[in-house]
């Protein structure tokens, strides 16, 4: 028996017997039917109150505020960047909802191609337990967009804030998606020496407007 032979043969050993499909979906199955049993209790209060403390956990560069209406946001937008001294303009979701709106009369300027700087997407949904985002790749969203600017802004309307992950998977019609993205803070990483460095992979900063009607 060669040295491969004997690496494969002690792998198997190790894994036993395969599962029949069966098998495996009883027990996945079985998982499901008690998700309590499985996932963290969330503390006390609303959900999108839950959701603005999650986002105070997340690594540096993460934010949040609320908007009262999304006519609201072009404004809410505007003031953001100039708090930050970044300039009035931005690669927006071609979703008919942020189209929409008045963003020129906010003094914003909106590019048709993705750069390095600003982009504003809508999340599909948002989850109160660990603040993160779910978008969805397609016709109304490329989701480079949520990864090439330095700056990705979110607008979330608040009645789409689930307490779990599952749940935002739940709503999630995989069949007509290339992909679902789940984002989660800015970009970090701790590949050099455990040190967290954020911006390297994706945007620095992630901040969130929460659409309150």
């Amino acid at each position: 028996m060669s040295a491969r032979d004997r690496i494969f043969a002690a792998i198997a050993k190790a894994l036993g017997s395969e599962n029949p499909a069966g098998s495996i979906r009883a027990e996945a199955e079985a998982l499901l039917a008690e998700p309590e049993r499985v996932r963290p209790r969330l503390p006390e209060g609303d959900l999108v109150s839950l959701f603005e403390t999650a986002v105070t956990r997340l690594p540096p560069g993460a934010s949040s505020r609320r908007v009262g209406r999304l006519a609201d946001l072009p404004r809410a937008v505007a003031e953001h960047l100039a708090a930050r001294g970044l300039g009035p303009a931005l690669k927006l979701q071609p979703d008919p909802a942020l189209l929409a709106l008045d963003w020129t009369g906010a003094g914003l300027a909106l590019h048709e191609e993705v750069d390095d700087l600003v982009s504003l997407s809508l999340a599909e949904c948002g989850v109160a337990e660990t603040a993160s985002l779910v978008i969805r790749s397609g016709p109304r969203m490329a989701v480079l967009d949520a990864f090439l600017p330095l700056h990705h802004l979110v607008a979330l309307r608040i009645g789409d804030v689930v307490p779990h992950l599952e749940e935002a998977i739940a709503r999630a019609d995989l069949a007509r998606s290339r992909n679902v993205v789940v984002i989660t803070g800015p970009s970090g990483t701790t590949d050099i020496e455990g040190n967290l460095v954020i911006g390297v992979h994706g945007p620095a900063t992630l901040h969130v407007f929460l659409i309150e009607e």
